[in-house]
């Protein structure tokens, strides 16, 4: 009876390992799926892999065991070090986070990430610090800047307004640009290179926020925001007096601003004060 219990615990137990291993494999797209088989490799053949490019240490000090089987005149044999690694994919390649070792750490991994590269079978590899003695190693097998971004509004609140994320890089990170004490930004390009639809992102972001106010001036007339109006306070067109009435409405809120602002500070020195005397 135990034995057969026994059984039947290995049994579970593989199972549910199958089940991880398998599962996520088979919910998986296309490329997720080529990304998972790629960095299933990379772990398989690391510790060759790592000897050939030299990202190993030769550590001459024993370990309390070795030194133990070395006695009676027989020297431990130098142990040979290989960085950890983890390794996660996704739909663009793997990424691999690495421990650093003595002599073996960023710089010499950016020598050999051409060669990572080649043996990883991808286009491109980066290798940044995240912390000291963590590296992560970014491999993709294509390159993500040819492909559309696309941005489906949910119509919730944004989880943050200091930062707008724009759309991704050439390692298919996320790419954003700091909002926050930034009193304006400049979007210039020829026609066609999506100007419109970036600003566009930026109010299908913003808008579910009601800490977010809208004032648009549209010098086409209102060929392209023309149907957002009801979110926006202030708009207008290409008329000339409507758009200087709404330059002046805004120059009067920034008065109005730094009015209570001062306001504010004058009210809090008076309350230092009183307590101070108090």
């Amino acid at each position: 009876m135990t034995r057969g219990v026994i059984v039947w615990g290995l049994v579970a137990v593989l199972v549910g390992l199958l089940a991880v291993r398998v599962v996520p494999y088979v919910l998986a797209n296309r490329e997720t799926r080529r990304s998972m088989r790629q960095a299933w490799l990379i772990r398989w053949r690391w510790a060759r892999l790592a000897r050939m490019l030299g990202l190993v240490v030769t550590d001459p000090t024993p370990t309390a065991l070795s030194a133990l089987a070395g006695e009676g005149g027989r020297e431990a044999p130098p142990r040979i070090l290989i960085p950890r690694i983890r390794v996660r994919a996704d739909e663009y390649g793997v990424v691999v986070r690495v421990k650093t070792l003595p002599k073996v750490g960023r710089d010499e991994w950016v020598k050999a990430s051409a060669h990572l590269a080649n043996a990883w079978g991808c286009v491109r590899v980066a290798v940044t610090q995240e912390r000291p003695g963590r590296l992560v190693v970014r491999a993709v097998r294509g390159d993500p800047l040819t492909e559309p971004y696309v941005y489906v509004p949910t119509g919730e609140r944004p989880a943050e307004l200091e930062r707008w994320e724009v759309g991704r890089d050439e390692y298919a990170q996320a790419t954003t640009v700091r909002l926050s004490n930034v009193p304006g930004i400049s979007i210039a390009g020829l026609p066609g290179y999506g100007k419109t639809s970036l600003v566009g992102g930026l109010i299908a972001r913003l808008a579910p926020s009601p800490a977010v106010q809208l004032a648009v001036v549209d010098g086409k007339g209102g060929a392209d925001y023309g149907d957002l109006t009801g979110r926006f306070f202030a708009w207008s067109g290409d008329d000339v007096h409507a758009a200087n009435a709404i330059f002046r409405r805004l120059y009067e809120l920034r008065r109005q601003r730094s009015a209570c602002i001062r306001a504010a500070r004058r009210w809090i020195r008076r309350r230092s004060v009183a307590a101070m005397s108090s």
